[in-house]
């Protein structure tokens, strides 16, 4: 579905009483178990969903420019479950991290090239604005009143200018430094409350419906407080921009076919001169070309290259006035991340999935060499260098750990934990390590799937599994932090994941191998796996099995239960029932979704309805709760609606749970109170059905 939409994973036990320290002596008679609780270790305490609100994660790891000190935003879930706390925090030197601002919504930490200040972004009347603070510590403040939207900055080399990258109208101008003074009080009529829409994408995720505002770059000079525009105000948006070194230059990528919102792939690279205010291409191709990084010394280019719809992301490299492009990963049959220059500018590093984790590479600017630095079955993310080369820094997770900061040093390879926020908690729980399932499918592919065996697992008895089917069909589970599964596993449940045929981390074959052939290779590589995983391990009672899946794993999860009645209970959230209606309401174009199903409903009516849930719904006895978001619109409420009509039209047991307000995201972002209440539900439906 063009998507790599993770399901973010964690489950509440409303059957278990969580007792931690204080009654650990009263656990063995306290302990309550349900139907489906299974632990017999009754020191065995596991995760449960209302855990989710002491979870801290951290993330944007800054390094300063002597090397010395490093800074990272800490996330935290409000008192109340409202939302979150963002707080950035320093590390100096071998001490340990402390708070360094004081606002809750502090975020993008960056530092002066000098070394001598710190900017971030706090919002200010629900607008982002930039904050300048001492290095040493001491006031912030604030530097800009921006009325529209800023998404991003960066310094310039002599720590006296910012870029910033704003949201602005056609007929706005230049973007306001603040409000216009308005002493006029004459009572004005209402204005109607419409939205125009001409665009083929005109709503998304996240946003709702569009506006005309796109995103251009401005020059800010901090001590004269000036806002100078330095790109047109033309109908594309300006991505990944990046200030050369002397100032002179801005690389950036962007879409200027004027199809931008019609669906187009295209992307390319291009030099916009700050003095003359001119931009030249520097790429020219019918596809994408994104993520621009200037070499240290400014002479050389990386940018991320795909060819083709569905084709591999390579990572390229050309001199800075476009010529002598080159690939540097043509041999590597993966998808390359976003590059980051070595300190030297003949070698860059970039994060790729690859079989379940998330691993470091490095690719030399010469030989075309890549290679793996990083090969731990665990999961990185948020990478960044120091300025010198020497170390690298990025969080690091996996299935029974959270997401913490980690220090990387070349020269000895020593692999440093720098912060340990969530270690209490862990440590006092019991948790369910993934362990590999490989097998070969019916195109004797080779497959790999994770199983989670129950917390407090013991051999003869038997245990209820849940398969829990990933989003996508892109993307990949495996060896990271994924909550939901940890609180399956709580509740005495095996979990079961698979990466199917359209999955990345597997080369290119794997990643296509789904391409027209929604609820078949992806299907078949689901119930393969499930039947081997039963086959492997008779300590699971086949009676008892339970499926969910968000996003393509809820179509899967709909689909499937139109096949067979073998599971007890289903949890379908943010699915598809229908491509034909799906097609329709959600913020893929016409275009792309010719692209993605051969053809548009017109061309290939046959497909988009074979392959809809919604025509075998008769089929479907399995007991379903329908999780959905009022707000989706990646698969919009319409197609849980859709399901719930149709499973009730045919007198089966079905629930809907819709969350106001929450979008696609829910299980990810979702706000923590209503993000741990879907765990909750699916918990007690799959409870509910156990009998």
């Amino acid at each position: 579905m063009l998507r790599a939409y993770f399901v973010e994973l964690s489950l509440r036990n409303l059957s278990f009483v969580k007792l931690k320290s204080l009654v650990c002596g009263l656990i063995g008679t306290l302990l309550l178990f349900s139907a489906q609780s299974f632990a017999d270790d009754d020191n065995a305490d596991g995760l449960v969903p209302t855990d989710y609100f002491d979870f801290i994660f951290v993330a944007e790891p800054q390094v300063s420019p002597d090397g010395a000190r490093i800074l990272f935003v800490k996330t935290s879930v409000k008192e109340d479950a409202s939302g979150r706390n963002s707080h950035i925090y320093i590390i100096d030197g071998d001490q340990a991290p402390r708070r360094f601002t004081q606002g809750d919504g502090d975020r993008q930490p960056r530092w002066s090239p000098d070394g001598n200040t710190i900017a971030f972004v706090r919002s200010v009347d629900d607008k982002a604005q930039v904050f300048l603070m001492p290095a040493n510590g001491g006031e912030a403040s604030q530097v800009t009143e921006l009325e529209q939207s800023m998404r991003s900055f960066e310094w310039f080399a002599d720590s006296k200018r910012l870029l910033l990258t704003i949201a602005t109208s056609p007929d706005e101008g230049a973007a306001k430094i603040s409000k216009d003074n308005n002493d006029d009080d004459e009572v004005k009529r209402a204005e109607p409350d419409i939205v125009v829409v001409k665009n083929a994408k005109y709503i998304a995720n996240g946003s709702g419906f569009l506006d005309d505002k796109r995103r251009h770059v401005f020059l800010y000079d901090i001590e004269q407080k000036s806002l100078e525009q330095l790109s047109v105000n033309s109908d594309y948006n300006i991505n990944s921009p990046q200030v050369s070194q002397d100032g002179a230059y801005i690389v950036y990528a962007a879409d200027k076919t004027g199809d931008e919102y019609d669906g187009s792939p295209n992307q390319d690279i291009y030099r916009l001169d700050i003095e003359s205010k001119q931009s030249k291409a520097l790429t020219s191709h019918l596809h994408r070309q994104s993520q621009p990084r200037l070499s240290p010394n400014n002479k050389h280019i990386a940018y991320l290259h795909t060819e083709a719809n569905f084709a591999q992301t390579d990572l390229w490299v050309m001199d800075n006035d476009g010529k002598n492009a080159k690939n540097l990963t043509g041999g590597f049959d993966r998808f390359a991340g976003s590059a980051t220059w070595g300190a030297k500018g003949n070698t860059l590093y970039f994060l790729a999935n690859d079989k379940g984790a998330v691993r470091l590479f490095s690719a030399e600017v010469g030989s075309a060499k890549v290679t793996q630095v990083i090969s731990e079955n665990k999961t990185l993310n948020h990478f960044t260098l120091s300025p010198n080369g020497k170390f690298a820094l990025f969080t690091m997770e996996d299935s029974t750990n959270l997401p913490a900061l980690f220090r990387f040093d070349f020269t000895n390879k020593a692999l440093t934990k720098l912060t340990d926020f969530n270690d209490g908690l862990l440590a006092e729980s019991v948790l369910s390590p993934a362990e590999d399932v490989w097998f070969k499918n019916e195109k004797d592919m080779d497959i790999q799937g994770f199983l989670h065996k129950p917390i407090g697992y013991v051999a003869g008895k038997k245990y209820p599994l849940v398969l829990n089917i990933k989003g996508g069909p892109g993307g990949m589970w495996g060896h990271r932090w994924f909550h939901e599964n940890q609180m399956y596993a709580t509740k005495g449940y095996a979990v079961a994941y698979v990466n199917y045929r359209g999955s990345n981390g597997y080369g290119i074959a794997h990643s296509q191998a789904v391409r027209l052939d929604y609820g078949g290779a992806d299907y078949e590589d689901n119930i393969q796996f499930l039947d081997t995983v039963l086959a492997q391990n008779p300590w699971i009672d086949q009676e008892q099995l339970y499926i969910t899946g968000g996003s393509h794993g809820g179509f899967l999860t709909n689909w499937i239960t139109t096949k067979t009645d073998r599971f007890r209970a289903a949890v379908t959230q943010r699915s598809v029932s229908s491509w034909i209606s799906e097609a329709g309401t959600q913020e893929f174009t016409p275009r792309q979704m010719t692209s993605e199903f051969g053809g548009n409903l017109w061309q290939n009516f046959d497909y988009y309805w074979d392959r809809s849930p919604l025509q075998f719904a008769d089929k479907v006895s399995t007991p379903t709760l329908i999780i959905h978001s009022d707000s989706d619109m990646i698969t919009p409420i319409g197609q849980g609606q859709e399901w719930f009509y149709a499973l009730k039209a045919n007198n089966v047991p079905t629930e809907m749970v819709i969350f106001k307000g929450e979008n696609h995201s829910l299980s990810r972002s979702g706000t923590p109170t209503n993000l741990v209440e879907r765990l909750d539900r699916i918990l007690e439906w799959f409870e509910r059905y156990s009998q």
